[in-house]
């Protein structure tokens, strides 16, 4: 939170310092209209999660296609070395009662359909949010300086959301064969069924499965 906070608070100083320094503005009154962009760019970022939540839990299923990861994505998100910065993003999982940052109960069953659903919620909301950051120019009555001010604020906005994004997208990779085999190992699914859902899942190399079942870790939550 500290390394997002530090982030905002010098984009403000910076956006505001080069359009008053631009348009020959008092530095005080642009960093006002910055600090106004910011709050309503955060105020909209929440609204947006917000109509996001309210989607019904079919529409947010994880075995749709629009949740289905490419192997081109999965070399893209491993060549960012998410596990390396991940700890330092943000989890907001508090203000819906479910933190996401870590698989709390990988041998339950319902614990695991939940975390998909709040995984995939996440998803949706931060693409959403990439998009609607720049209905901050809509504001532009407010002053004629508000696009100069505006578009920067929204484009750093729309850029931080990107990292929660990449990391909900990792994160829900392995947890479908997770779930799966903790399925198997309760005796509630025959082996040719196994084999079966095991072939549709997606997989990557975040997820190490130990010698037995029981020993499974999750290397993006170790």
């Amino acid at each position: 939170m500290i390394l997002y906070l530090s982030i905002i608070l010098f984009a403000m100083l910076a956006i505001a310092t080069a359009v008053a320094l631009i348009a020959g503005e008092s530095f005080f009154a642009v960093l006002g209209f910055t600090v106004l962009a910011v709050i309503i760019v955060i105020c909209l970022d929440g609204l947006t999660a917000t109509v996001c939540r309210l989607l019904p839990a079919k529409c947010v299923n994880a075995e749709k296609k629009f949740f289905i990861v490419s192997a081109g994505e999965k070399k893209f998100y491993e060549k960012l070395n998410i596990r390396k910065w991940k700890d330092k993003i943000p989890e907001i999982g508090q203000f819906t009662g479910f933190r996401k940052n870590k698989i709390a109960d990988p041998k339950s069953v319902e614990y695991l359909d939940r975390f998909l659903l709040e995984i995939c919620y996440g998803e949706i909301g931060h693409i959403t949010s990439v998009f609607t950051s720049f209905f901050l120019l809509a504001f532009f009555f407010i002053t004629p300086l508000w696009w100069a001010i505006a578009l920067p604020v929204a484009t750093v906005s729309a850029l931080m959301n990107l990292p929660s994004l990449f990391i909900a997208t990792i994160t829900h990779i392995p947890t479908p064969m997770l779930k799966v085999l903790n399925i198997s190992l309760s005796g509630m699914l025959p082996v040719f069924a196994i084999r079966s859902k095991m072939g549709r899942i997606r997989t990557s190399s975040f997820l190490i499965l130990a010698p037995r079942p029981s020993g499974m870790l999750l290397g993006m939550f170790s």
